[in-house]
């Protein structure tokens, strides 16, 4: 009877530590960070529409964010990125808008601004009715988020009244391809705006930069196979194809597309 009741101590002790580090481990990880200096506050405000809406820990897991959100601190309105059931606001901006594509002999050099590598003269079109990935990694040291990426469509072969929406998904990299299973954002362009020399496509939700990289999947559904955006590429990464009858990725024979991005770190 004795070691019945030490036993039972035991597990009820158990359980309560479990209890206390599941607790603890929820509450800590619905956190609103200062991403300047890493501080950690209770709750923030947002404002949408000119409305407050203040967000706390226990209304956070409700929180859908809208593209117009902004964070109000110290009567600024600033950007914020949400990622691993934290919010991340930006008080300190540094924009850098173009980041090589680095390997790994670049892998010990402090960031530069320095414009990916171009392969010259060689282009590709995003082909219809294929899902397309062109995989971007940078060499970020530490916290980075993306705001936008940017390509290069080559106006030689582009088509002017091009017309329709294409659709982007951002997907991370798992094993060395898109993971379609996870994909990270999901929206959708004007083809219209691929007839310009740089294609601007501001996310429409600040991201957290995956430590290994993601891909950028277009999708274009047409019925006329001719009518399509034609992009530069550039010459380190590469591009794959879906295969939907065997529903794998494949890498084609084509470089990457030649990218630009803006980040904030």
């Amino acid at each position: 009877m004795h070691s019945f009741k030490i036993l039972n101590y035991i597990w009820k002790r158990e359980i309560i530590s479990l209890s206390f580090l599941f607790f603890s481990c929820y509450f800590y990880s619905q956190t609103f960070v200062r991403d300047s200096d890493g501080k950690i506050f209770d709750e923030v405000t947002i404002i949408r529409n000119n409305k407050n809406i203040i967000i706390n820990k226990n209304t956070f897991k409700d929180y859908k964010p809208a593209i117009s959100d902004k964070i109000l601190f110290n009567q600024k309105l600033l950007d914020f990125a949400i990622g691993n059931d934290s919010l991340f606001f930006f008080d300190k901006v540094k924009e850098i808008e173009e980041i090589n594509i680095v390997g790994d002999n670049l892998g010990n050099k402090k960031e530069k601004i320095i414009k990916s590598g171009e392969t010259q003269k060689v282009y590709a079109d995003i082909f219809p009715n294929n899902y397309i990935a062109t995989f971007i990694k940078i060499g970020a040291k530490k916290r980075t988020f993306v705001k936008s990426i940017t390509f290069f469509p080559d106006k030689r072969f582009s088509i002017k009244n091009l017309s329709g929406k294409i659709q982007i998904q951002i997907m991370p990299n798992l094993g060395g391809f898109p993971d379609e299973d996870s994909t990270i954002l999901t929206f959708e362009k004007d083809m219209s705006e691929t007839y310009q020399n740089k294609w601007e496509i501001e996310l429409p939700r600040i991201m957290k930069y995956p430590d290994n990289g993601f891909f950028v999947v277009f999708y274009y559904q047409s019925n006329n196979k001719k009518m399509t955006a034609t992009l530069k590429l550039n010459n380190e990464s590469d591009m794959f194809l879906f295969y939907p009858t065997n529903k794998e990725w494949k890498s084609i024979k084509n470089n990457g597309y030649l990218y630009k991005l803006k980040i904030l770190q």
